[in-house]
């Protein structure tokens, strides 16, 4: 009876969020879990099979596209498909997908979880199977070193009995293999694809003796080839990609000599959809539902976005982390168009209240005639506009307006192609301008800041 109760209080509490205008992701599962503290446990009664996927980026689009490729094989599925990821988040997904009375049972949940919260999650209700994308280095005063980070998950995991499904190319994920569990690997063949580089990369040392690794290939950032004297070395994947590329359309994987199409844009995504793959081909969907799930997926709000305003490309970006910043840029630099960029910073308690990640962006590789004006944005547009600066961008080009509707304005008198950087907060305000609430025109005043241009309305 607790838990039905739990059920109702959830509902109410997020009918209430909404009606006061708070929006209600998680308020419902807040509510539940004071009701019932483990409430978590009770997705195993919603579904036959769980899928959990975690890691630093990836988390969002992987758990999308499973889901999407499970429904068109006719599975019901339940998923936290806005990305609300912590154990309140996944609590308000049970209590939306719930009956007001008895059990809705579905035959796949797929979760996403947060790395931190997987620990809790696993004590409260095991996965059958674990998907772990990536590590990267992410907000500090959430997550720590990455090294405590894994440890704790491996601790986590190690009386349960989850089928593991592994990135092979990352020396980070592949210290799981400890684990005494099954595992399956995906990953990129040599010369698979011509990934954008970039400077900055994540620690290249071996888990087990300290030395650096060796790497016959590399990806981006720490992803690749690698092996070490003392044997740590790559596994063989279960599941590979020998060949991907990008064009207008989208990505196009060759996987295991079946190809693969799919409307995602950025090629760090065919790991998301490899991933995506060999979860639904474990499970038993035949590829040529999985190519039609594909080719049918919806692309998430902020997710590389593309929006035409005046008859110019804008794109839009979630940005939580260096290795995101990095990818992105990497992207956004493919072309020689003439361009702009607008950086959109917040330090919210969703974004990460510790913005130090912004000095690990190779803001440097953005340094180049083509881009013609930085605007940066949001309640930390100064140190974002900091980071340009010192990353040798001229001052003349780089513009400092805190609030994000005048930052588009500004871009869009521009009339330049333009990449937004955003992160968690900035997000949704700036998909909702570029969508059409742009406003009228608005005079503005100048003065400077640390030798760059400040810009508020008059």
């Amino acid at each position: 009876m607790r838990t039905q109760f739990a059920i109702w209080a959830g509902k109410i509490a997020g009918k209430i969020s909404k009606m006061i205008g708070f929006g209600g992701s998680t308020i419902p599962g807040v509510i539940a879990r004071i009701v019932d503290g483990a409430f978590l446990r009770h997705l195993r009664r919603n579904a036959k099979t769980i899928i959990y996927i975690t890691g630093t980026n990836g988390k969002t689009t992987t758990t999308n596209l499973i889901a999407k490729i499970l429904e068109t094989s006719g599975k019901t599925v339940i998923a936290n498909r806005e990305g609300a990821n912590m154990v309140t988040g996944i609590s308000a997904t049970i209590v939306r997908n719930a009956p007001l009375l008895g059990v809705s049972l579905h035959d796949v949940a797929v979760i996403e979880v947060d790395e931190a919260s997987l620990p809790r999650a696993l004590s409260e209700c095991q996965p059958d199977y674990l998907i772990v994308t990536n590590f990267f280095r992410d907000q500090l005063d959430r997550y720590g070193e990455i090294d405590m980070l894994i440890q704790k998950m491996i601790t986590s995991l190690q009386s349960t009995k989850v089928k593991l499904i592994l990135n092979a190319d990352d020396p980070f994920v592949h210290r799981f293999a400890a684990l005494p569990i099954e595992k399956l690997y995906i990953g990129m063949s040599e010369n698979a694809c011509q990934f954008p580089s970039y400077k900055m990369g994540e620690s290249k040392f071996c888990p087990n003796c300290m030395n650096e690794l060796s790497y016959r290939y590399v990806h981006f950032g720490q992803l690749g080839h690698y092996e070490c004297s003392c044997g740590f070395s790559r596994p063989h994947p279960d599941f590979s990609a020998e060949k991907v590329y990008q064009n207008d359309k989208g990505i196009h994987l060759l996987s295991d000599r079946e190809y693969y199409q799919t409307t995602l844009k950025g090629l760090y995504n065919a790991y998301n959809v490899l991933f995506a793959i060999s979860i639904c081909k474990t499970l038993g969907v035949e590829s040529n539902v999985i190519r039609t799930g594909l080719l049918t997926y919806q692309l998430l709000a902020g997710r590389m976005q593309e929006f035409i305003i005046d008859h110019v490309s804008w794109k839009l970006n979630l940005v939580k982390n260096p290795a995101g910043g990095n990818l992105t840029l990497a992207e956004f630099m493919r072309t020689k168009e003439e361009k702009q960029l607008i950086f959109c910073l917040n330090d919210l308690l969703a974004d990460g209240e510790d913005i130090s990640w912004i000095w690990d962006i190779d803001m440097e590789m953005a340094n180049q005639e083509e881009v013609k004006f930085f605007i940066a944005s949001g309640k930390r547009a100064h140190d974002a506009a900091l980071r340009m600066k010192y990353s040798g961008i001229p001052t003349e080009k780089i513009v400092i307006i805190p609030d994000l509707k005048e930052a588009v304005l500004e871009a869009r008198r521009n009339g330049l192609p333009t990449n937004i950087m955003a992160t968690y907060t900035c997000l949704s305000p700036i998909g909702a301008l570029l969508r059409g609430e742009t406003g009228k025109e608005k005079v503005y005043r100048r003065f400077h800041f640390w030798g760059l241009t400040l810009r508020n309305r008059g």
